[in-house]
């Protein structure tokens, strides 16, 4: 692959020049919808923990975990809205909110995930993007795999025997792990941000452990993050980018049609809408399915973009193709 993005082949990029007016259309923040949609994050979280807490009964922590770890994944998501400056309008909220909100409580920071997703814009799927080198470094991230290899790696990420690989990768965004080494990708992450995530988390597990429901209350956050990461987010992320041609910027990308299951457990808040988003990431997440539809009426998007229908679709374009054991499918159009 090529060192960076200006090193790519004549006619790599797709043209953007016809659809700019509709993007200035579509990049409208919705401040109190994400609002409102943070706060049912939390209300929903909370409640599935008094729930559970009440009952007292294995099958409601269950439960309450499950609708927990669906939610993280929404937060997941949200974070990645906020390193776009997208969550809220105003970059103060957006960054201030965004921290204690959304990435503290997954043990992130929003600046440091930023710093890092910016380049993985500029130099996707190039030596340069530091999560193509995560992939190239991960046996679990290389495809093909037949049957069995798809079904070990499964087996691996429900039993956590590879969770260690996702962990010392999302360090870069983890404010503790860089409290002492804090320049990354050449950025500075301040003594004052570094604080405000320490005093953040004195507070908030302070109170957590000073309750007496401590050890319910962070069993039924921290498991679903685990279990979210190393297998849903697991998918959604070997989805993006892996087993394309990229031959062109349509094919570098691939775009899920998500099943209504798909969107509860990997692909929330049209996440899965990725081509689109690389193409224009100045459109917040509820507009993208409203975009991926204009795109298609694009006959050169059409022919070339990469659409799978479902994740399901993925794991199958990710396996061996008889015949000549290649990994790479075209993508289904719709």
């Amino acid at each position: 692959m090529e060192d960076s993005a200006h090193e790519r082949p004549a006619g790599y990029r797709y043209s953007r020049r016809g659809t700019m007016p509709l993007i200035r259309q579509l990049s409208v923040i919705p401040n109190i919808r994400n609002a409102l949609l943070l706060v049912f994050q939390w209300a929903v979280m909370i409640g599935a923990c008094v729930v559970a807490i009440r009952a007292d009964s294995l099958p409601v922590y269950l439960l309450a975990g499950f609708v927990i770890g669906t939610r993280i994944q929404c937060l997941a998501v949200m974070m990645h809205e906020a390193c776009h400056n997208m969550l809220f309008s105003n970059r103060r909220a957006n960054d201030l909110i965004g921290d204690l909100f959304v990435a503290y409580p997954l043990a992130f920071s929003v600046d440091l995930y930023r710093v890092a997703h910016m380049v993985h814009h500029r130099h996707t799927n190039t030596p340069r993007d530091y999560d193509y080198r995560v992939q190239r470094k991960d046996p679990d991230q290389h495809f093909p795999k037949d049957g069995a290899g798809m079904v070990v790696l499964f087996l691996r990420s429900l039993f956590g025997l590879n969770y260690y690989r996702v962990a010392r990768a999302a360090r870069v965004w983890s404010p503790l792990a860089n409290f002492h080494n804090p320049r990354r990708f050449g950025f500075d992450y301040r003594l004052a941000l570094r604080i405000r995530y320490i005093v953040w988390a004195v507070v908030v597990y302070g109170l957590v452990l000073w309750s007496p429901w401590r050890w319910q209350i962070l069993g039924l956050f921290l498991i679903p993050q685990y279990l979210w990461a190393n297998i849903f987010n697991r998918i959604r992320a070997m989805a993006e980018h892996n087993g394309v041609a990229d031959t062109s910027e349509l094919n570098g990308t691939r775009t899920i049609l998500p099943t209504l299951v798909d969107r509860v457990l990997i692909g929330p808040l049209n996440v899965s809408y990725h081509l689109e988003h690389h193409l224009f990431p100045s459109v917040p997440w509820h507009n993208l399915r409203r975009l991926h539809g204009h795109m298609m009426q694009d006959p050169a998007y059409a022919a070339d973009a990469h659409v799978t229908r479902g994740y399901w679709g993925v794991i199958r374009e990710l396996m061996p193709v008889k015949g000549d054991g290649v990994g790479v499918a075209s993508g289904v159009k719709r």
